[in-house]
């Protein structure tokens, strides 16, 4: 099944249980480019979740590759709003979206 990591969703009780029940947030496979481009705040509830294999698959992606020609690729590419599904995007989770404020894509 799915669990948490990290420190900040962690130290939530109510975050960890809305990202890991509710039926409100995306929840998208990870992908380092996807994750970069994606609008997010550090004070709420997240709109979306990114979905790690394991461990290794995200040690890799962000210790081996060299990041110079990742930043290159990404300048001047748009943000993707919080709560946005894009169609290459391996979705786990569709989220429902309810309780998120209407304004804003943040």
């Amino acid at each position: 099944g799915l669990r948490i990591y990290g420190s900040g969703i962690v130290s939530s009780k109510s975050e960890s249980l809305y990202s890991l029940e509710s039926a409100a947030p995306n929840r998208i496979g990870f992908e380092l480019k996807r994750v970069m481009r994606t609008r997010y705040r550090i004070d709420t509830f997240q709109k979306t979740y990114f979905v790690i294999d394991s461990f290794e698959q995200l040690f890799r992606a962000t210790v081996d590759p060299d990041f110079g020609p990742i930043y290159y690729d990404l300048k001047g590419a748009a943000a993707f709003p919080a709560g946005s599904v894009q169609p290459d995007d391996r979705v786990f989770q569709k989220g429902s979206g309810e309780g998120w404020p209407a304004e804003g894509d943040v």
